[in-house]
């Protein structure tokens, strides 16, 4: 059955006494029928019986690390799913993404002593699952070993990236954004914080915020779990009674309440780099979690949540277009999903990051009839992002000014091969044969220097110029801040028609353009009449003003 209809009958308070009964009836009856195993752990994890669903998820991964769930009429692409054995925080929820497709998933455990992946299934394109925690990162240090010469079409094929999606690992990423403001996150262990609730130590010797009131969580946990506001040392002291573990976040309290003091926490999911709402969640208290925060009570908080989700692509997504950047330019991810809110200067307010935060659609359409829209949009991107994967090992995309087929990116470092390759004409096997001939030093699979670039030009019959102005008619290789590498450019081609990523991010456009461009290069001949200094083509010129003097 899988996660989303069991999931589905729990969350809506079906009675669930007929699936008991037949689950529990296929495991009496064959007690090597694994996927019985499996969706009985899903039922107890979905009721809260942790315990009991770890040891049936256990029996079922010792009978098989293979599952088949399909999806619809099944005649979708087949995803073959990297995951691990945990609770529902473990892996990106995929089953929920996908509940309303075709596709059928290839669910397929890992864990850190799977030694190799000779008998994945076959399949069309893979997604790896597995998220950041603790226990986890053996796991994604194996698949990152076992996915280093991946070959074809896969989504978060950077294990290392969600490795990196801890609390301090995103606040460390971040800290450098002025439009994003990540609370700066200190792992502690227990010793730091009896010290400190004994007054021995400063706050200050923990975080550059020199005073409480602080935020303070057990290590690896979610949605609040075990996550207290600190406001002195005795309530410290009286936390940590109550509060076993080893290892802690401690965290600056943030007062992010707007003017009418209800706090507002923001859930929103990237799909190459685009922007989705998930949810907005309205409360009086700081902790802000969807199902404790009285969505269903509140009618005046769904329409907001509804005003929300209807402009966000208008209105909260071209607020924080520069937060967006930064955050799928830093994270570098194809998906994953934020927790956030607005502060009252106009930064961003990241609370976490991971690629296994819950996006679903199981809410009451009755109560919450504008939700399905939203949330349509969003699985729908993630389809499609699935399907280009595919389309990419065959590309059906045309360069409009020579009607060949788009060239896209076959290492990290090739972006300008591509471009290049796609502005000549020529192949990419042709454009590394003439760059190695240019320089017996090019390294197959770039980076490719200016340099290069236009000798390489010139051996095909052009000469380029670079420069900050561009002639949207004519085809074009642009240089941006790259939306996925920090510190790093990007090139991505302008065919006179479209903006040609040769990556898989979807991000740059030309809005993108616009805010993160570098510079612009074009053949001289198609440059000729703004060389000229032509009045009545000049200010057709990219990021030039009808005011500007040229």
């Amino acid at each position: 059955m899988g996660k989303a209809p069991i999931v589905r009958a729990v969350f809506e308070g079906r009675d669930i006494s007929p699936l008991w009964d037949t689950l529990f009836g296929r495991v009496s009856a064959d007690i090597t029928d694994a996927a019985a195993f499996l969706d009985v752990s899903i039922l107890l994890h979905a009721i809260g019986e942790e315990d009991k669903a770890a040891l049936s998820q256990k029996a079922a991964l010792e009978l098989s690390r293979k599952y088949l769930i399909r999806n619809g009429r099944g005649t979708g692409p087949n995803v073959l799913v990297f995951m691990t054995a945990g609770d529902f925080m473990a892996n990106t929820p995929i089953e929920f993404l996908l509940e309303n497709s075709d596709a059928n998933l290839l669910l397929y455990y890992v864990d850190a002593d799977t030694a190799d992946l000779g008998d994945v299934p076959e399949h069309d394109v893979a997604f790896v699952a597995v998220g950041e925690s603790t226990e986890n990162l053996g796991v994604l240090a194996n698949l990152d070993r076992l996915l280093r010469d991946w070959a074809g079409p896969i989504m978060n094929n950077a294990p290392r990236l969600i490795m990196a999606l801890s609390r301090d690992g995103v606040a460390e990423a971040l800290k450098d954004e002025p439009s994003i403001l990540a609370p700066a996150a200190a792992r502690v262990d227990r010793t730091v914080l009896e010290n400190l609730a004994r007054g021995d130590i400063e706050v200050g010797a923990l975080l550059v915020a020199n005073a409480f009131p602080v935020i303070v969580r057990p290590l690896g946990t979610h949605a609040g779990k075990g996550m207290e506001e600190i406001a002195t040392r005795s309530e410290l002291a009286a936390y940590l009674n109550s509060h076993a573990e080893a290892e802690f976040y401690v965290t600056p309290f943030i007062d992010y309440s707007g003017t009418d003091g209800k706090f507002r926490k923001q859930r929103v999911a990237f799909i190459n780099g685009r922007p989705y709402a998930s949810h907005l969640a309205v409360s009086e208290h700081w902790m802000v979690h969807y199902l404790n925060a009285g969505m269903t009570q509140h009618e005046d908080r769904r329409a907001e949540e509804a005003l929300w989700m209807a402009n966000f692509d208008g209105d909260f997504a071209v607020r924080h277009a520069r937060s967006f950047d930064a955050l799928h330019r830093r994270l570098g991810l194809d998906y994953f999903a934020i927790d956030c809110a607005e502060l009252a200067d106009g930064r961003l307010l990241v609370f976490e990051a991971d690629v296994a935060m819950i996006v679903h659609s199981m809410d009451w359409e009755s109560i919450f009839p504008y939700k399905k829209g939203a949330m349509r949009k969003l699985f729908l991107a993630f389809e499609n992002a699935l399907a280009r994967r595919v389309a990419r090992m065959a590309p059906t995309t045309e360069c409009a000014h020579t009607g060949k087929p788009a060239v896209y990116q076959r290492t990290h470092d090739d972006c300008l091969v591509c471009a290049l390759a796609m502005l000549t004409g020529r192949t990419y096997e042709e454009i590394e044969d003439i760059a190695r001939g240019c320089d017996p030093a090019y390294p197959l699979g770039g980076p490719m220097s200016h340099s290069i670039m236009r000798g390489v030009a010139n051996r095909c019959g052009f000469v380029l110029l670079s420069s900050i102005y561009m002639l949207w008619a004519k085809p074009a290789i642009i240089g941006v801040v790259s939306p996925t590498v920090p510190d790093t450019g990007h090139a991505v081609f302008w065919d006179g028609e479209k903006i040609i990523d040769p990556g898989f991010c979807e991000r740059v456009d030309r809005a993108y353009v616009d805010r993160c461009g570098l510079e612009f290069t074009q053949r001289a001949s198609d440059l000729q009449p703004l060389i000229s200094h032509d009045v009545q083509i000049s200010y057709l010129a990219g990021a030039v003003a009808a005011n500007e003097p040229l």
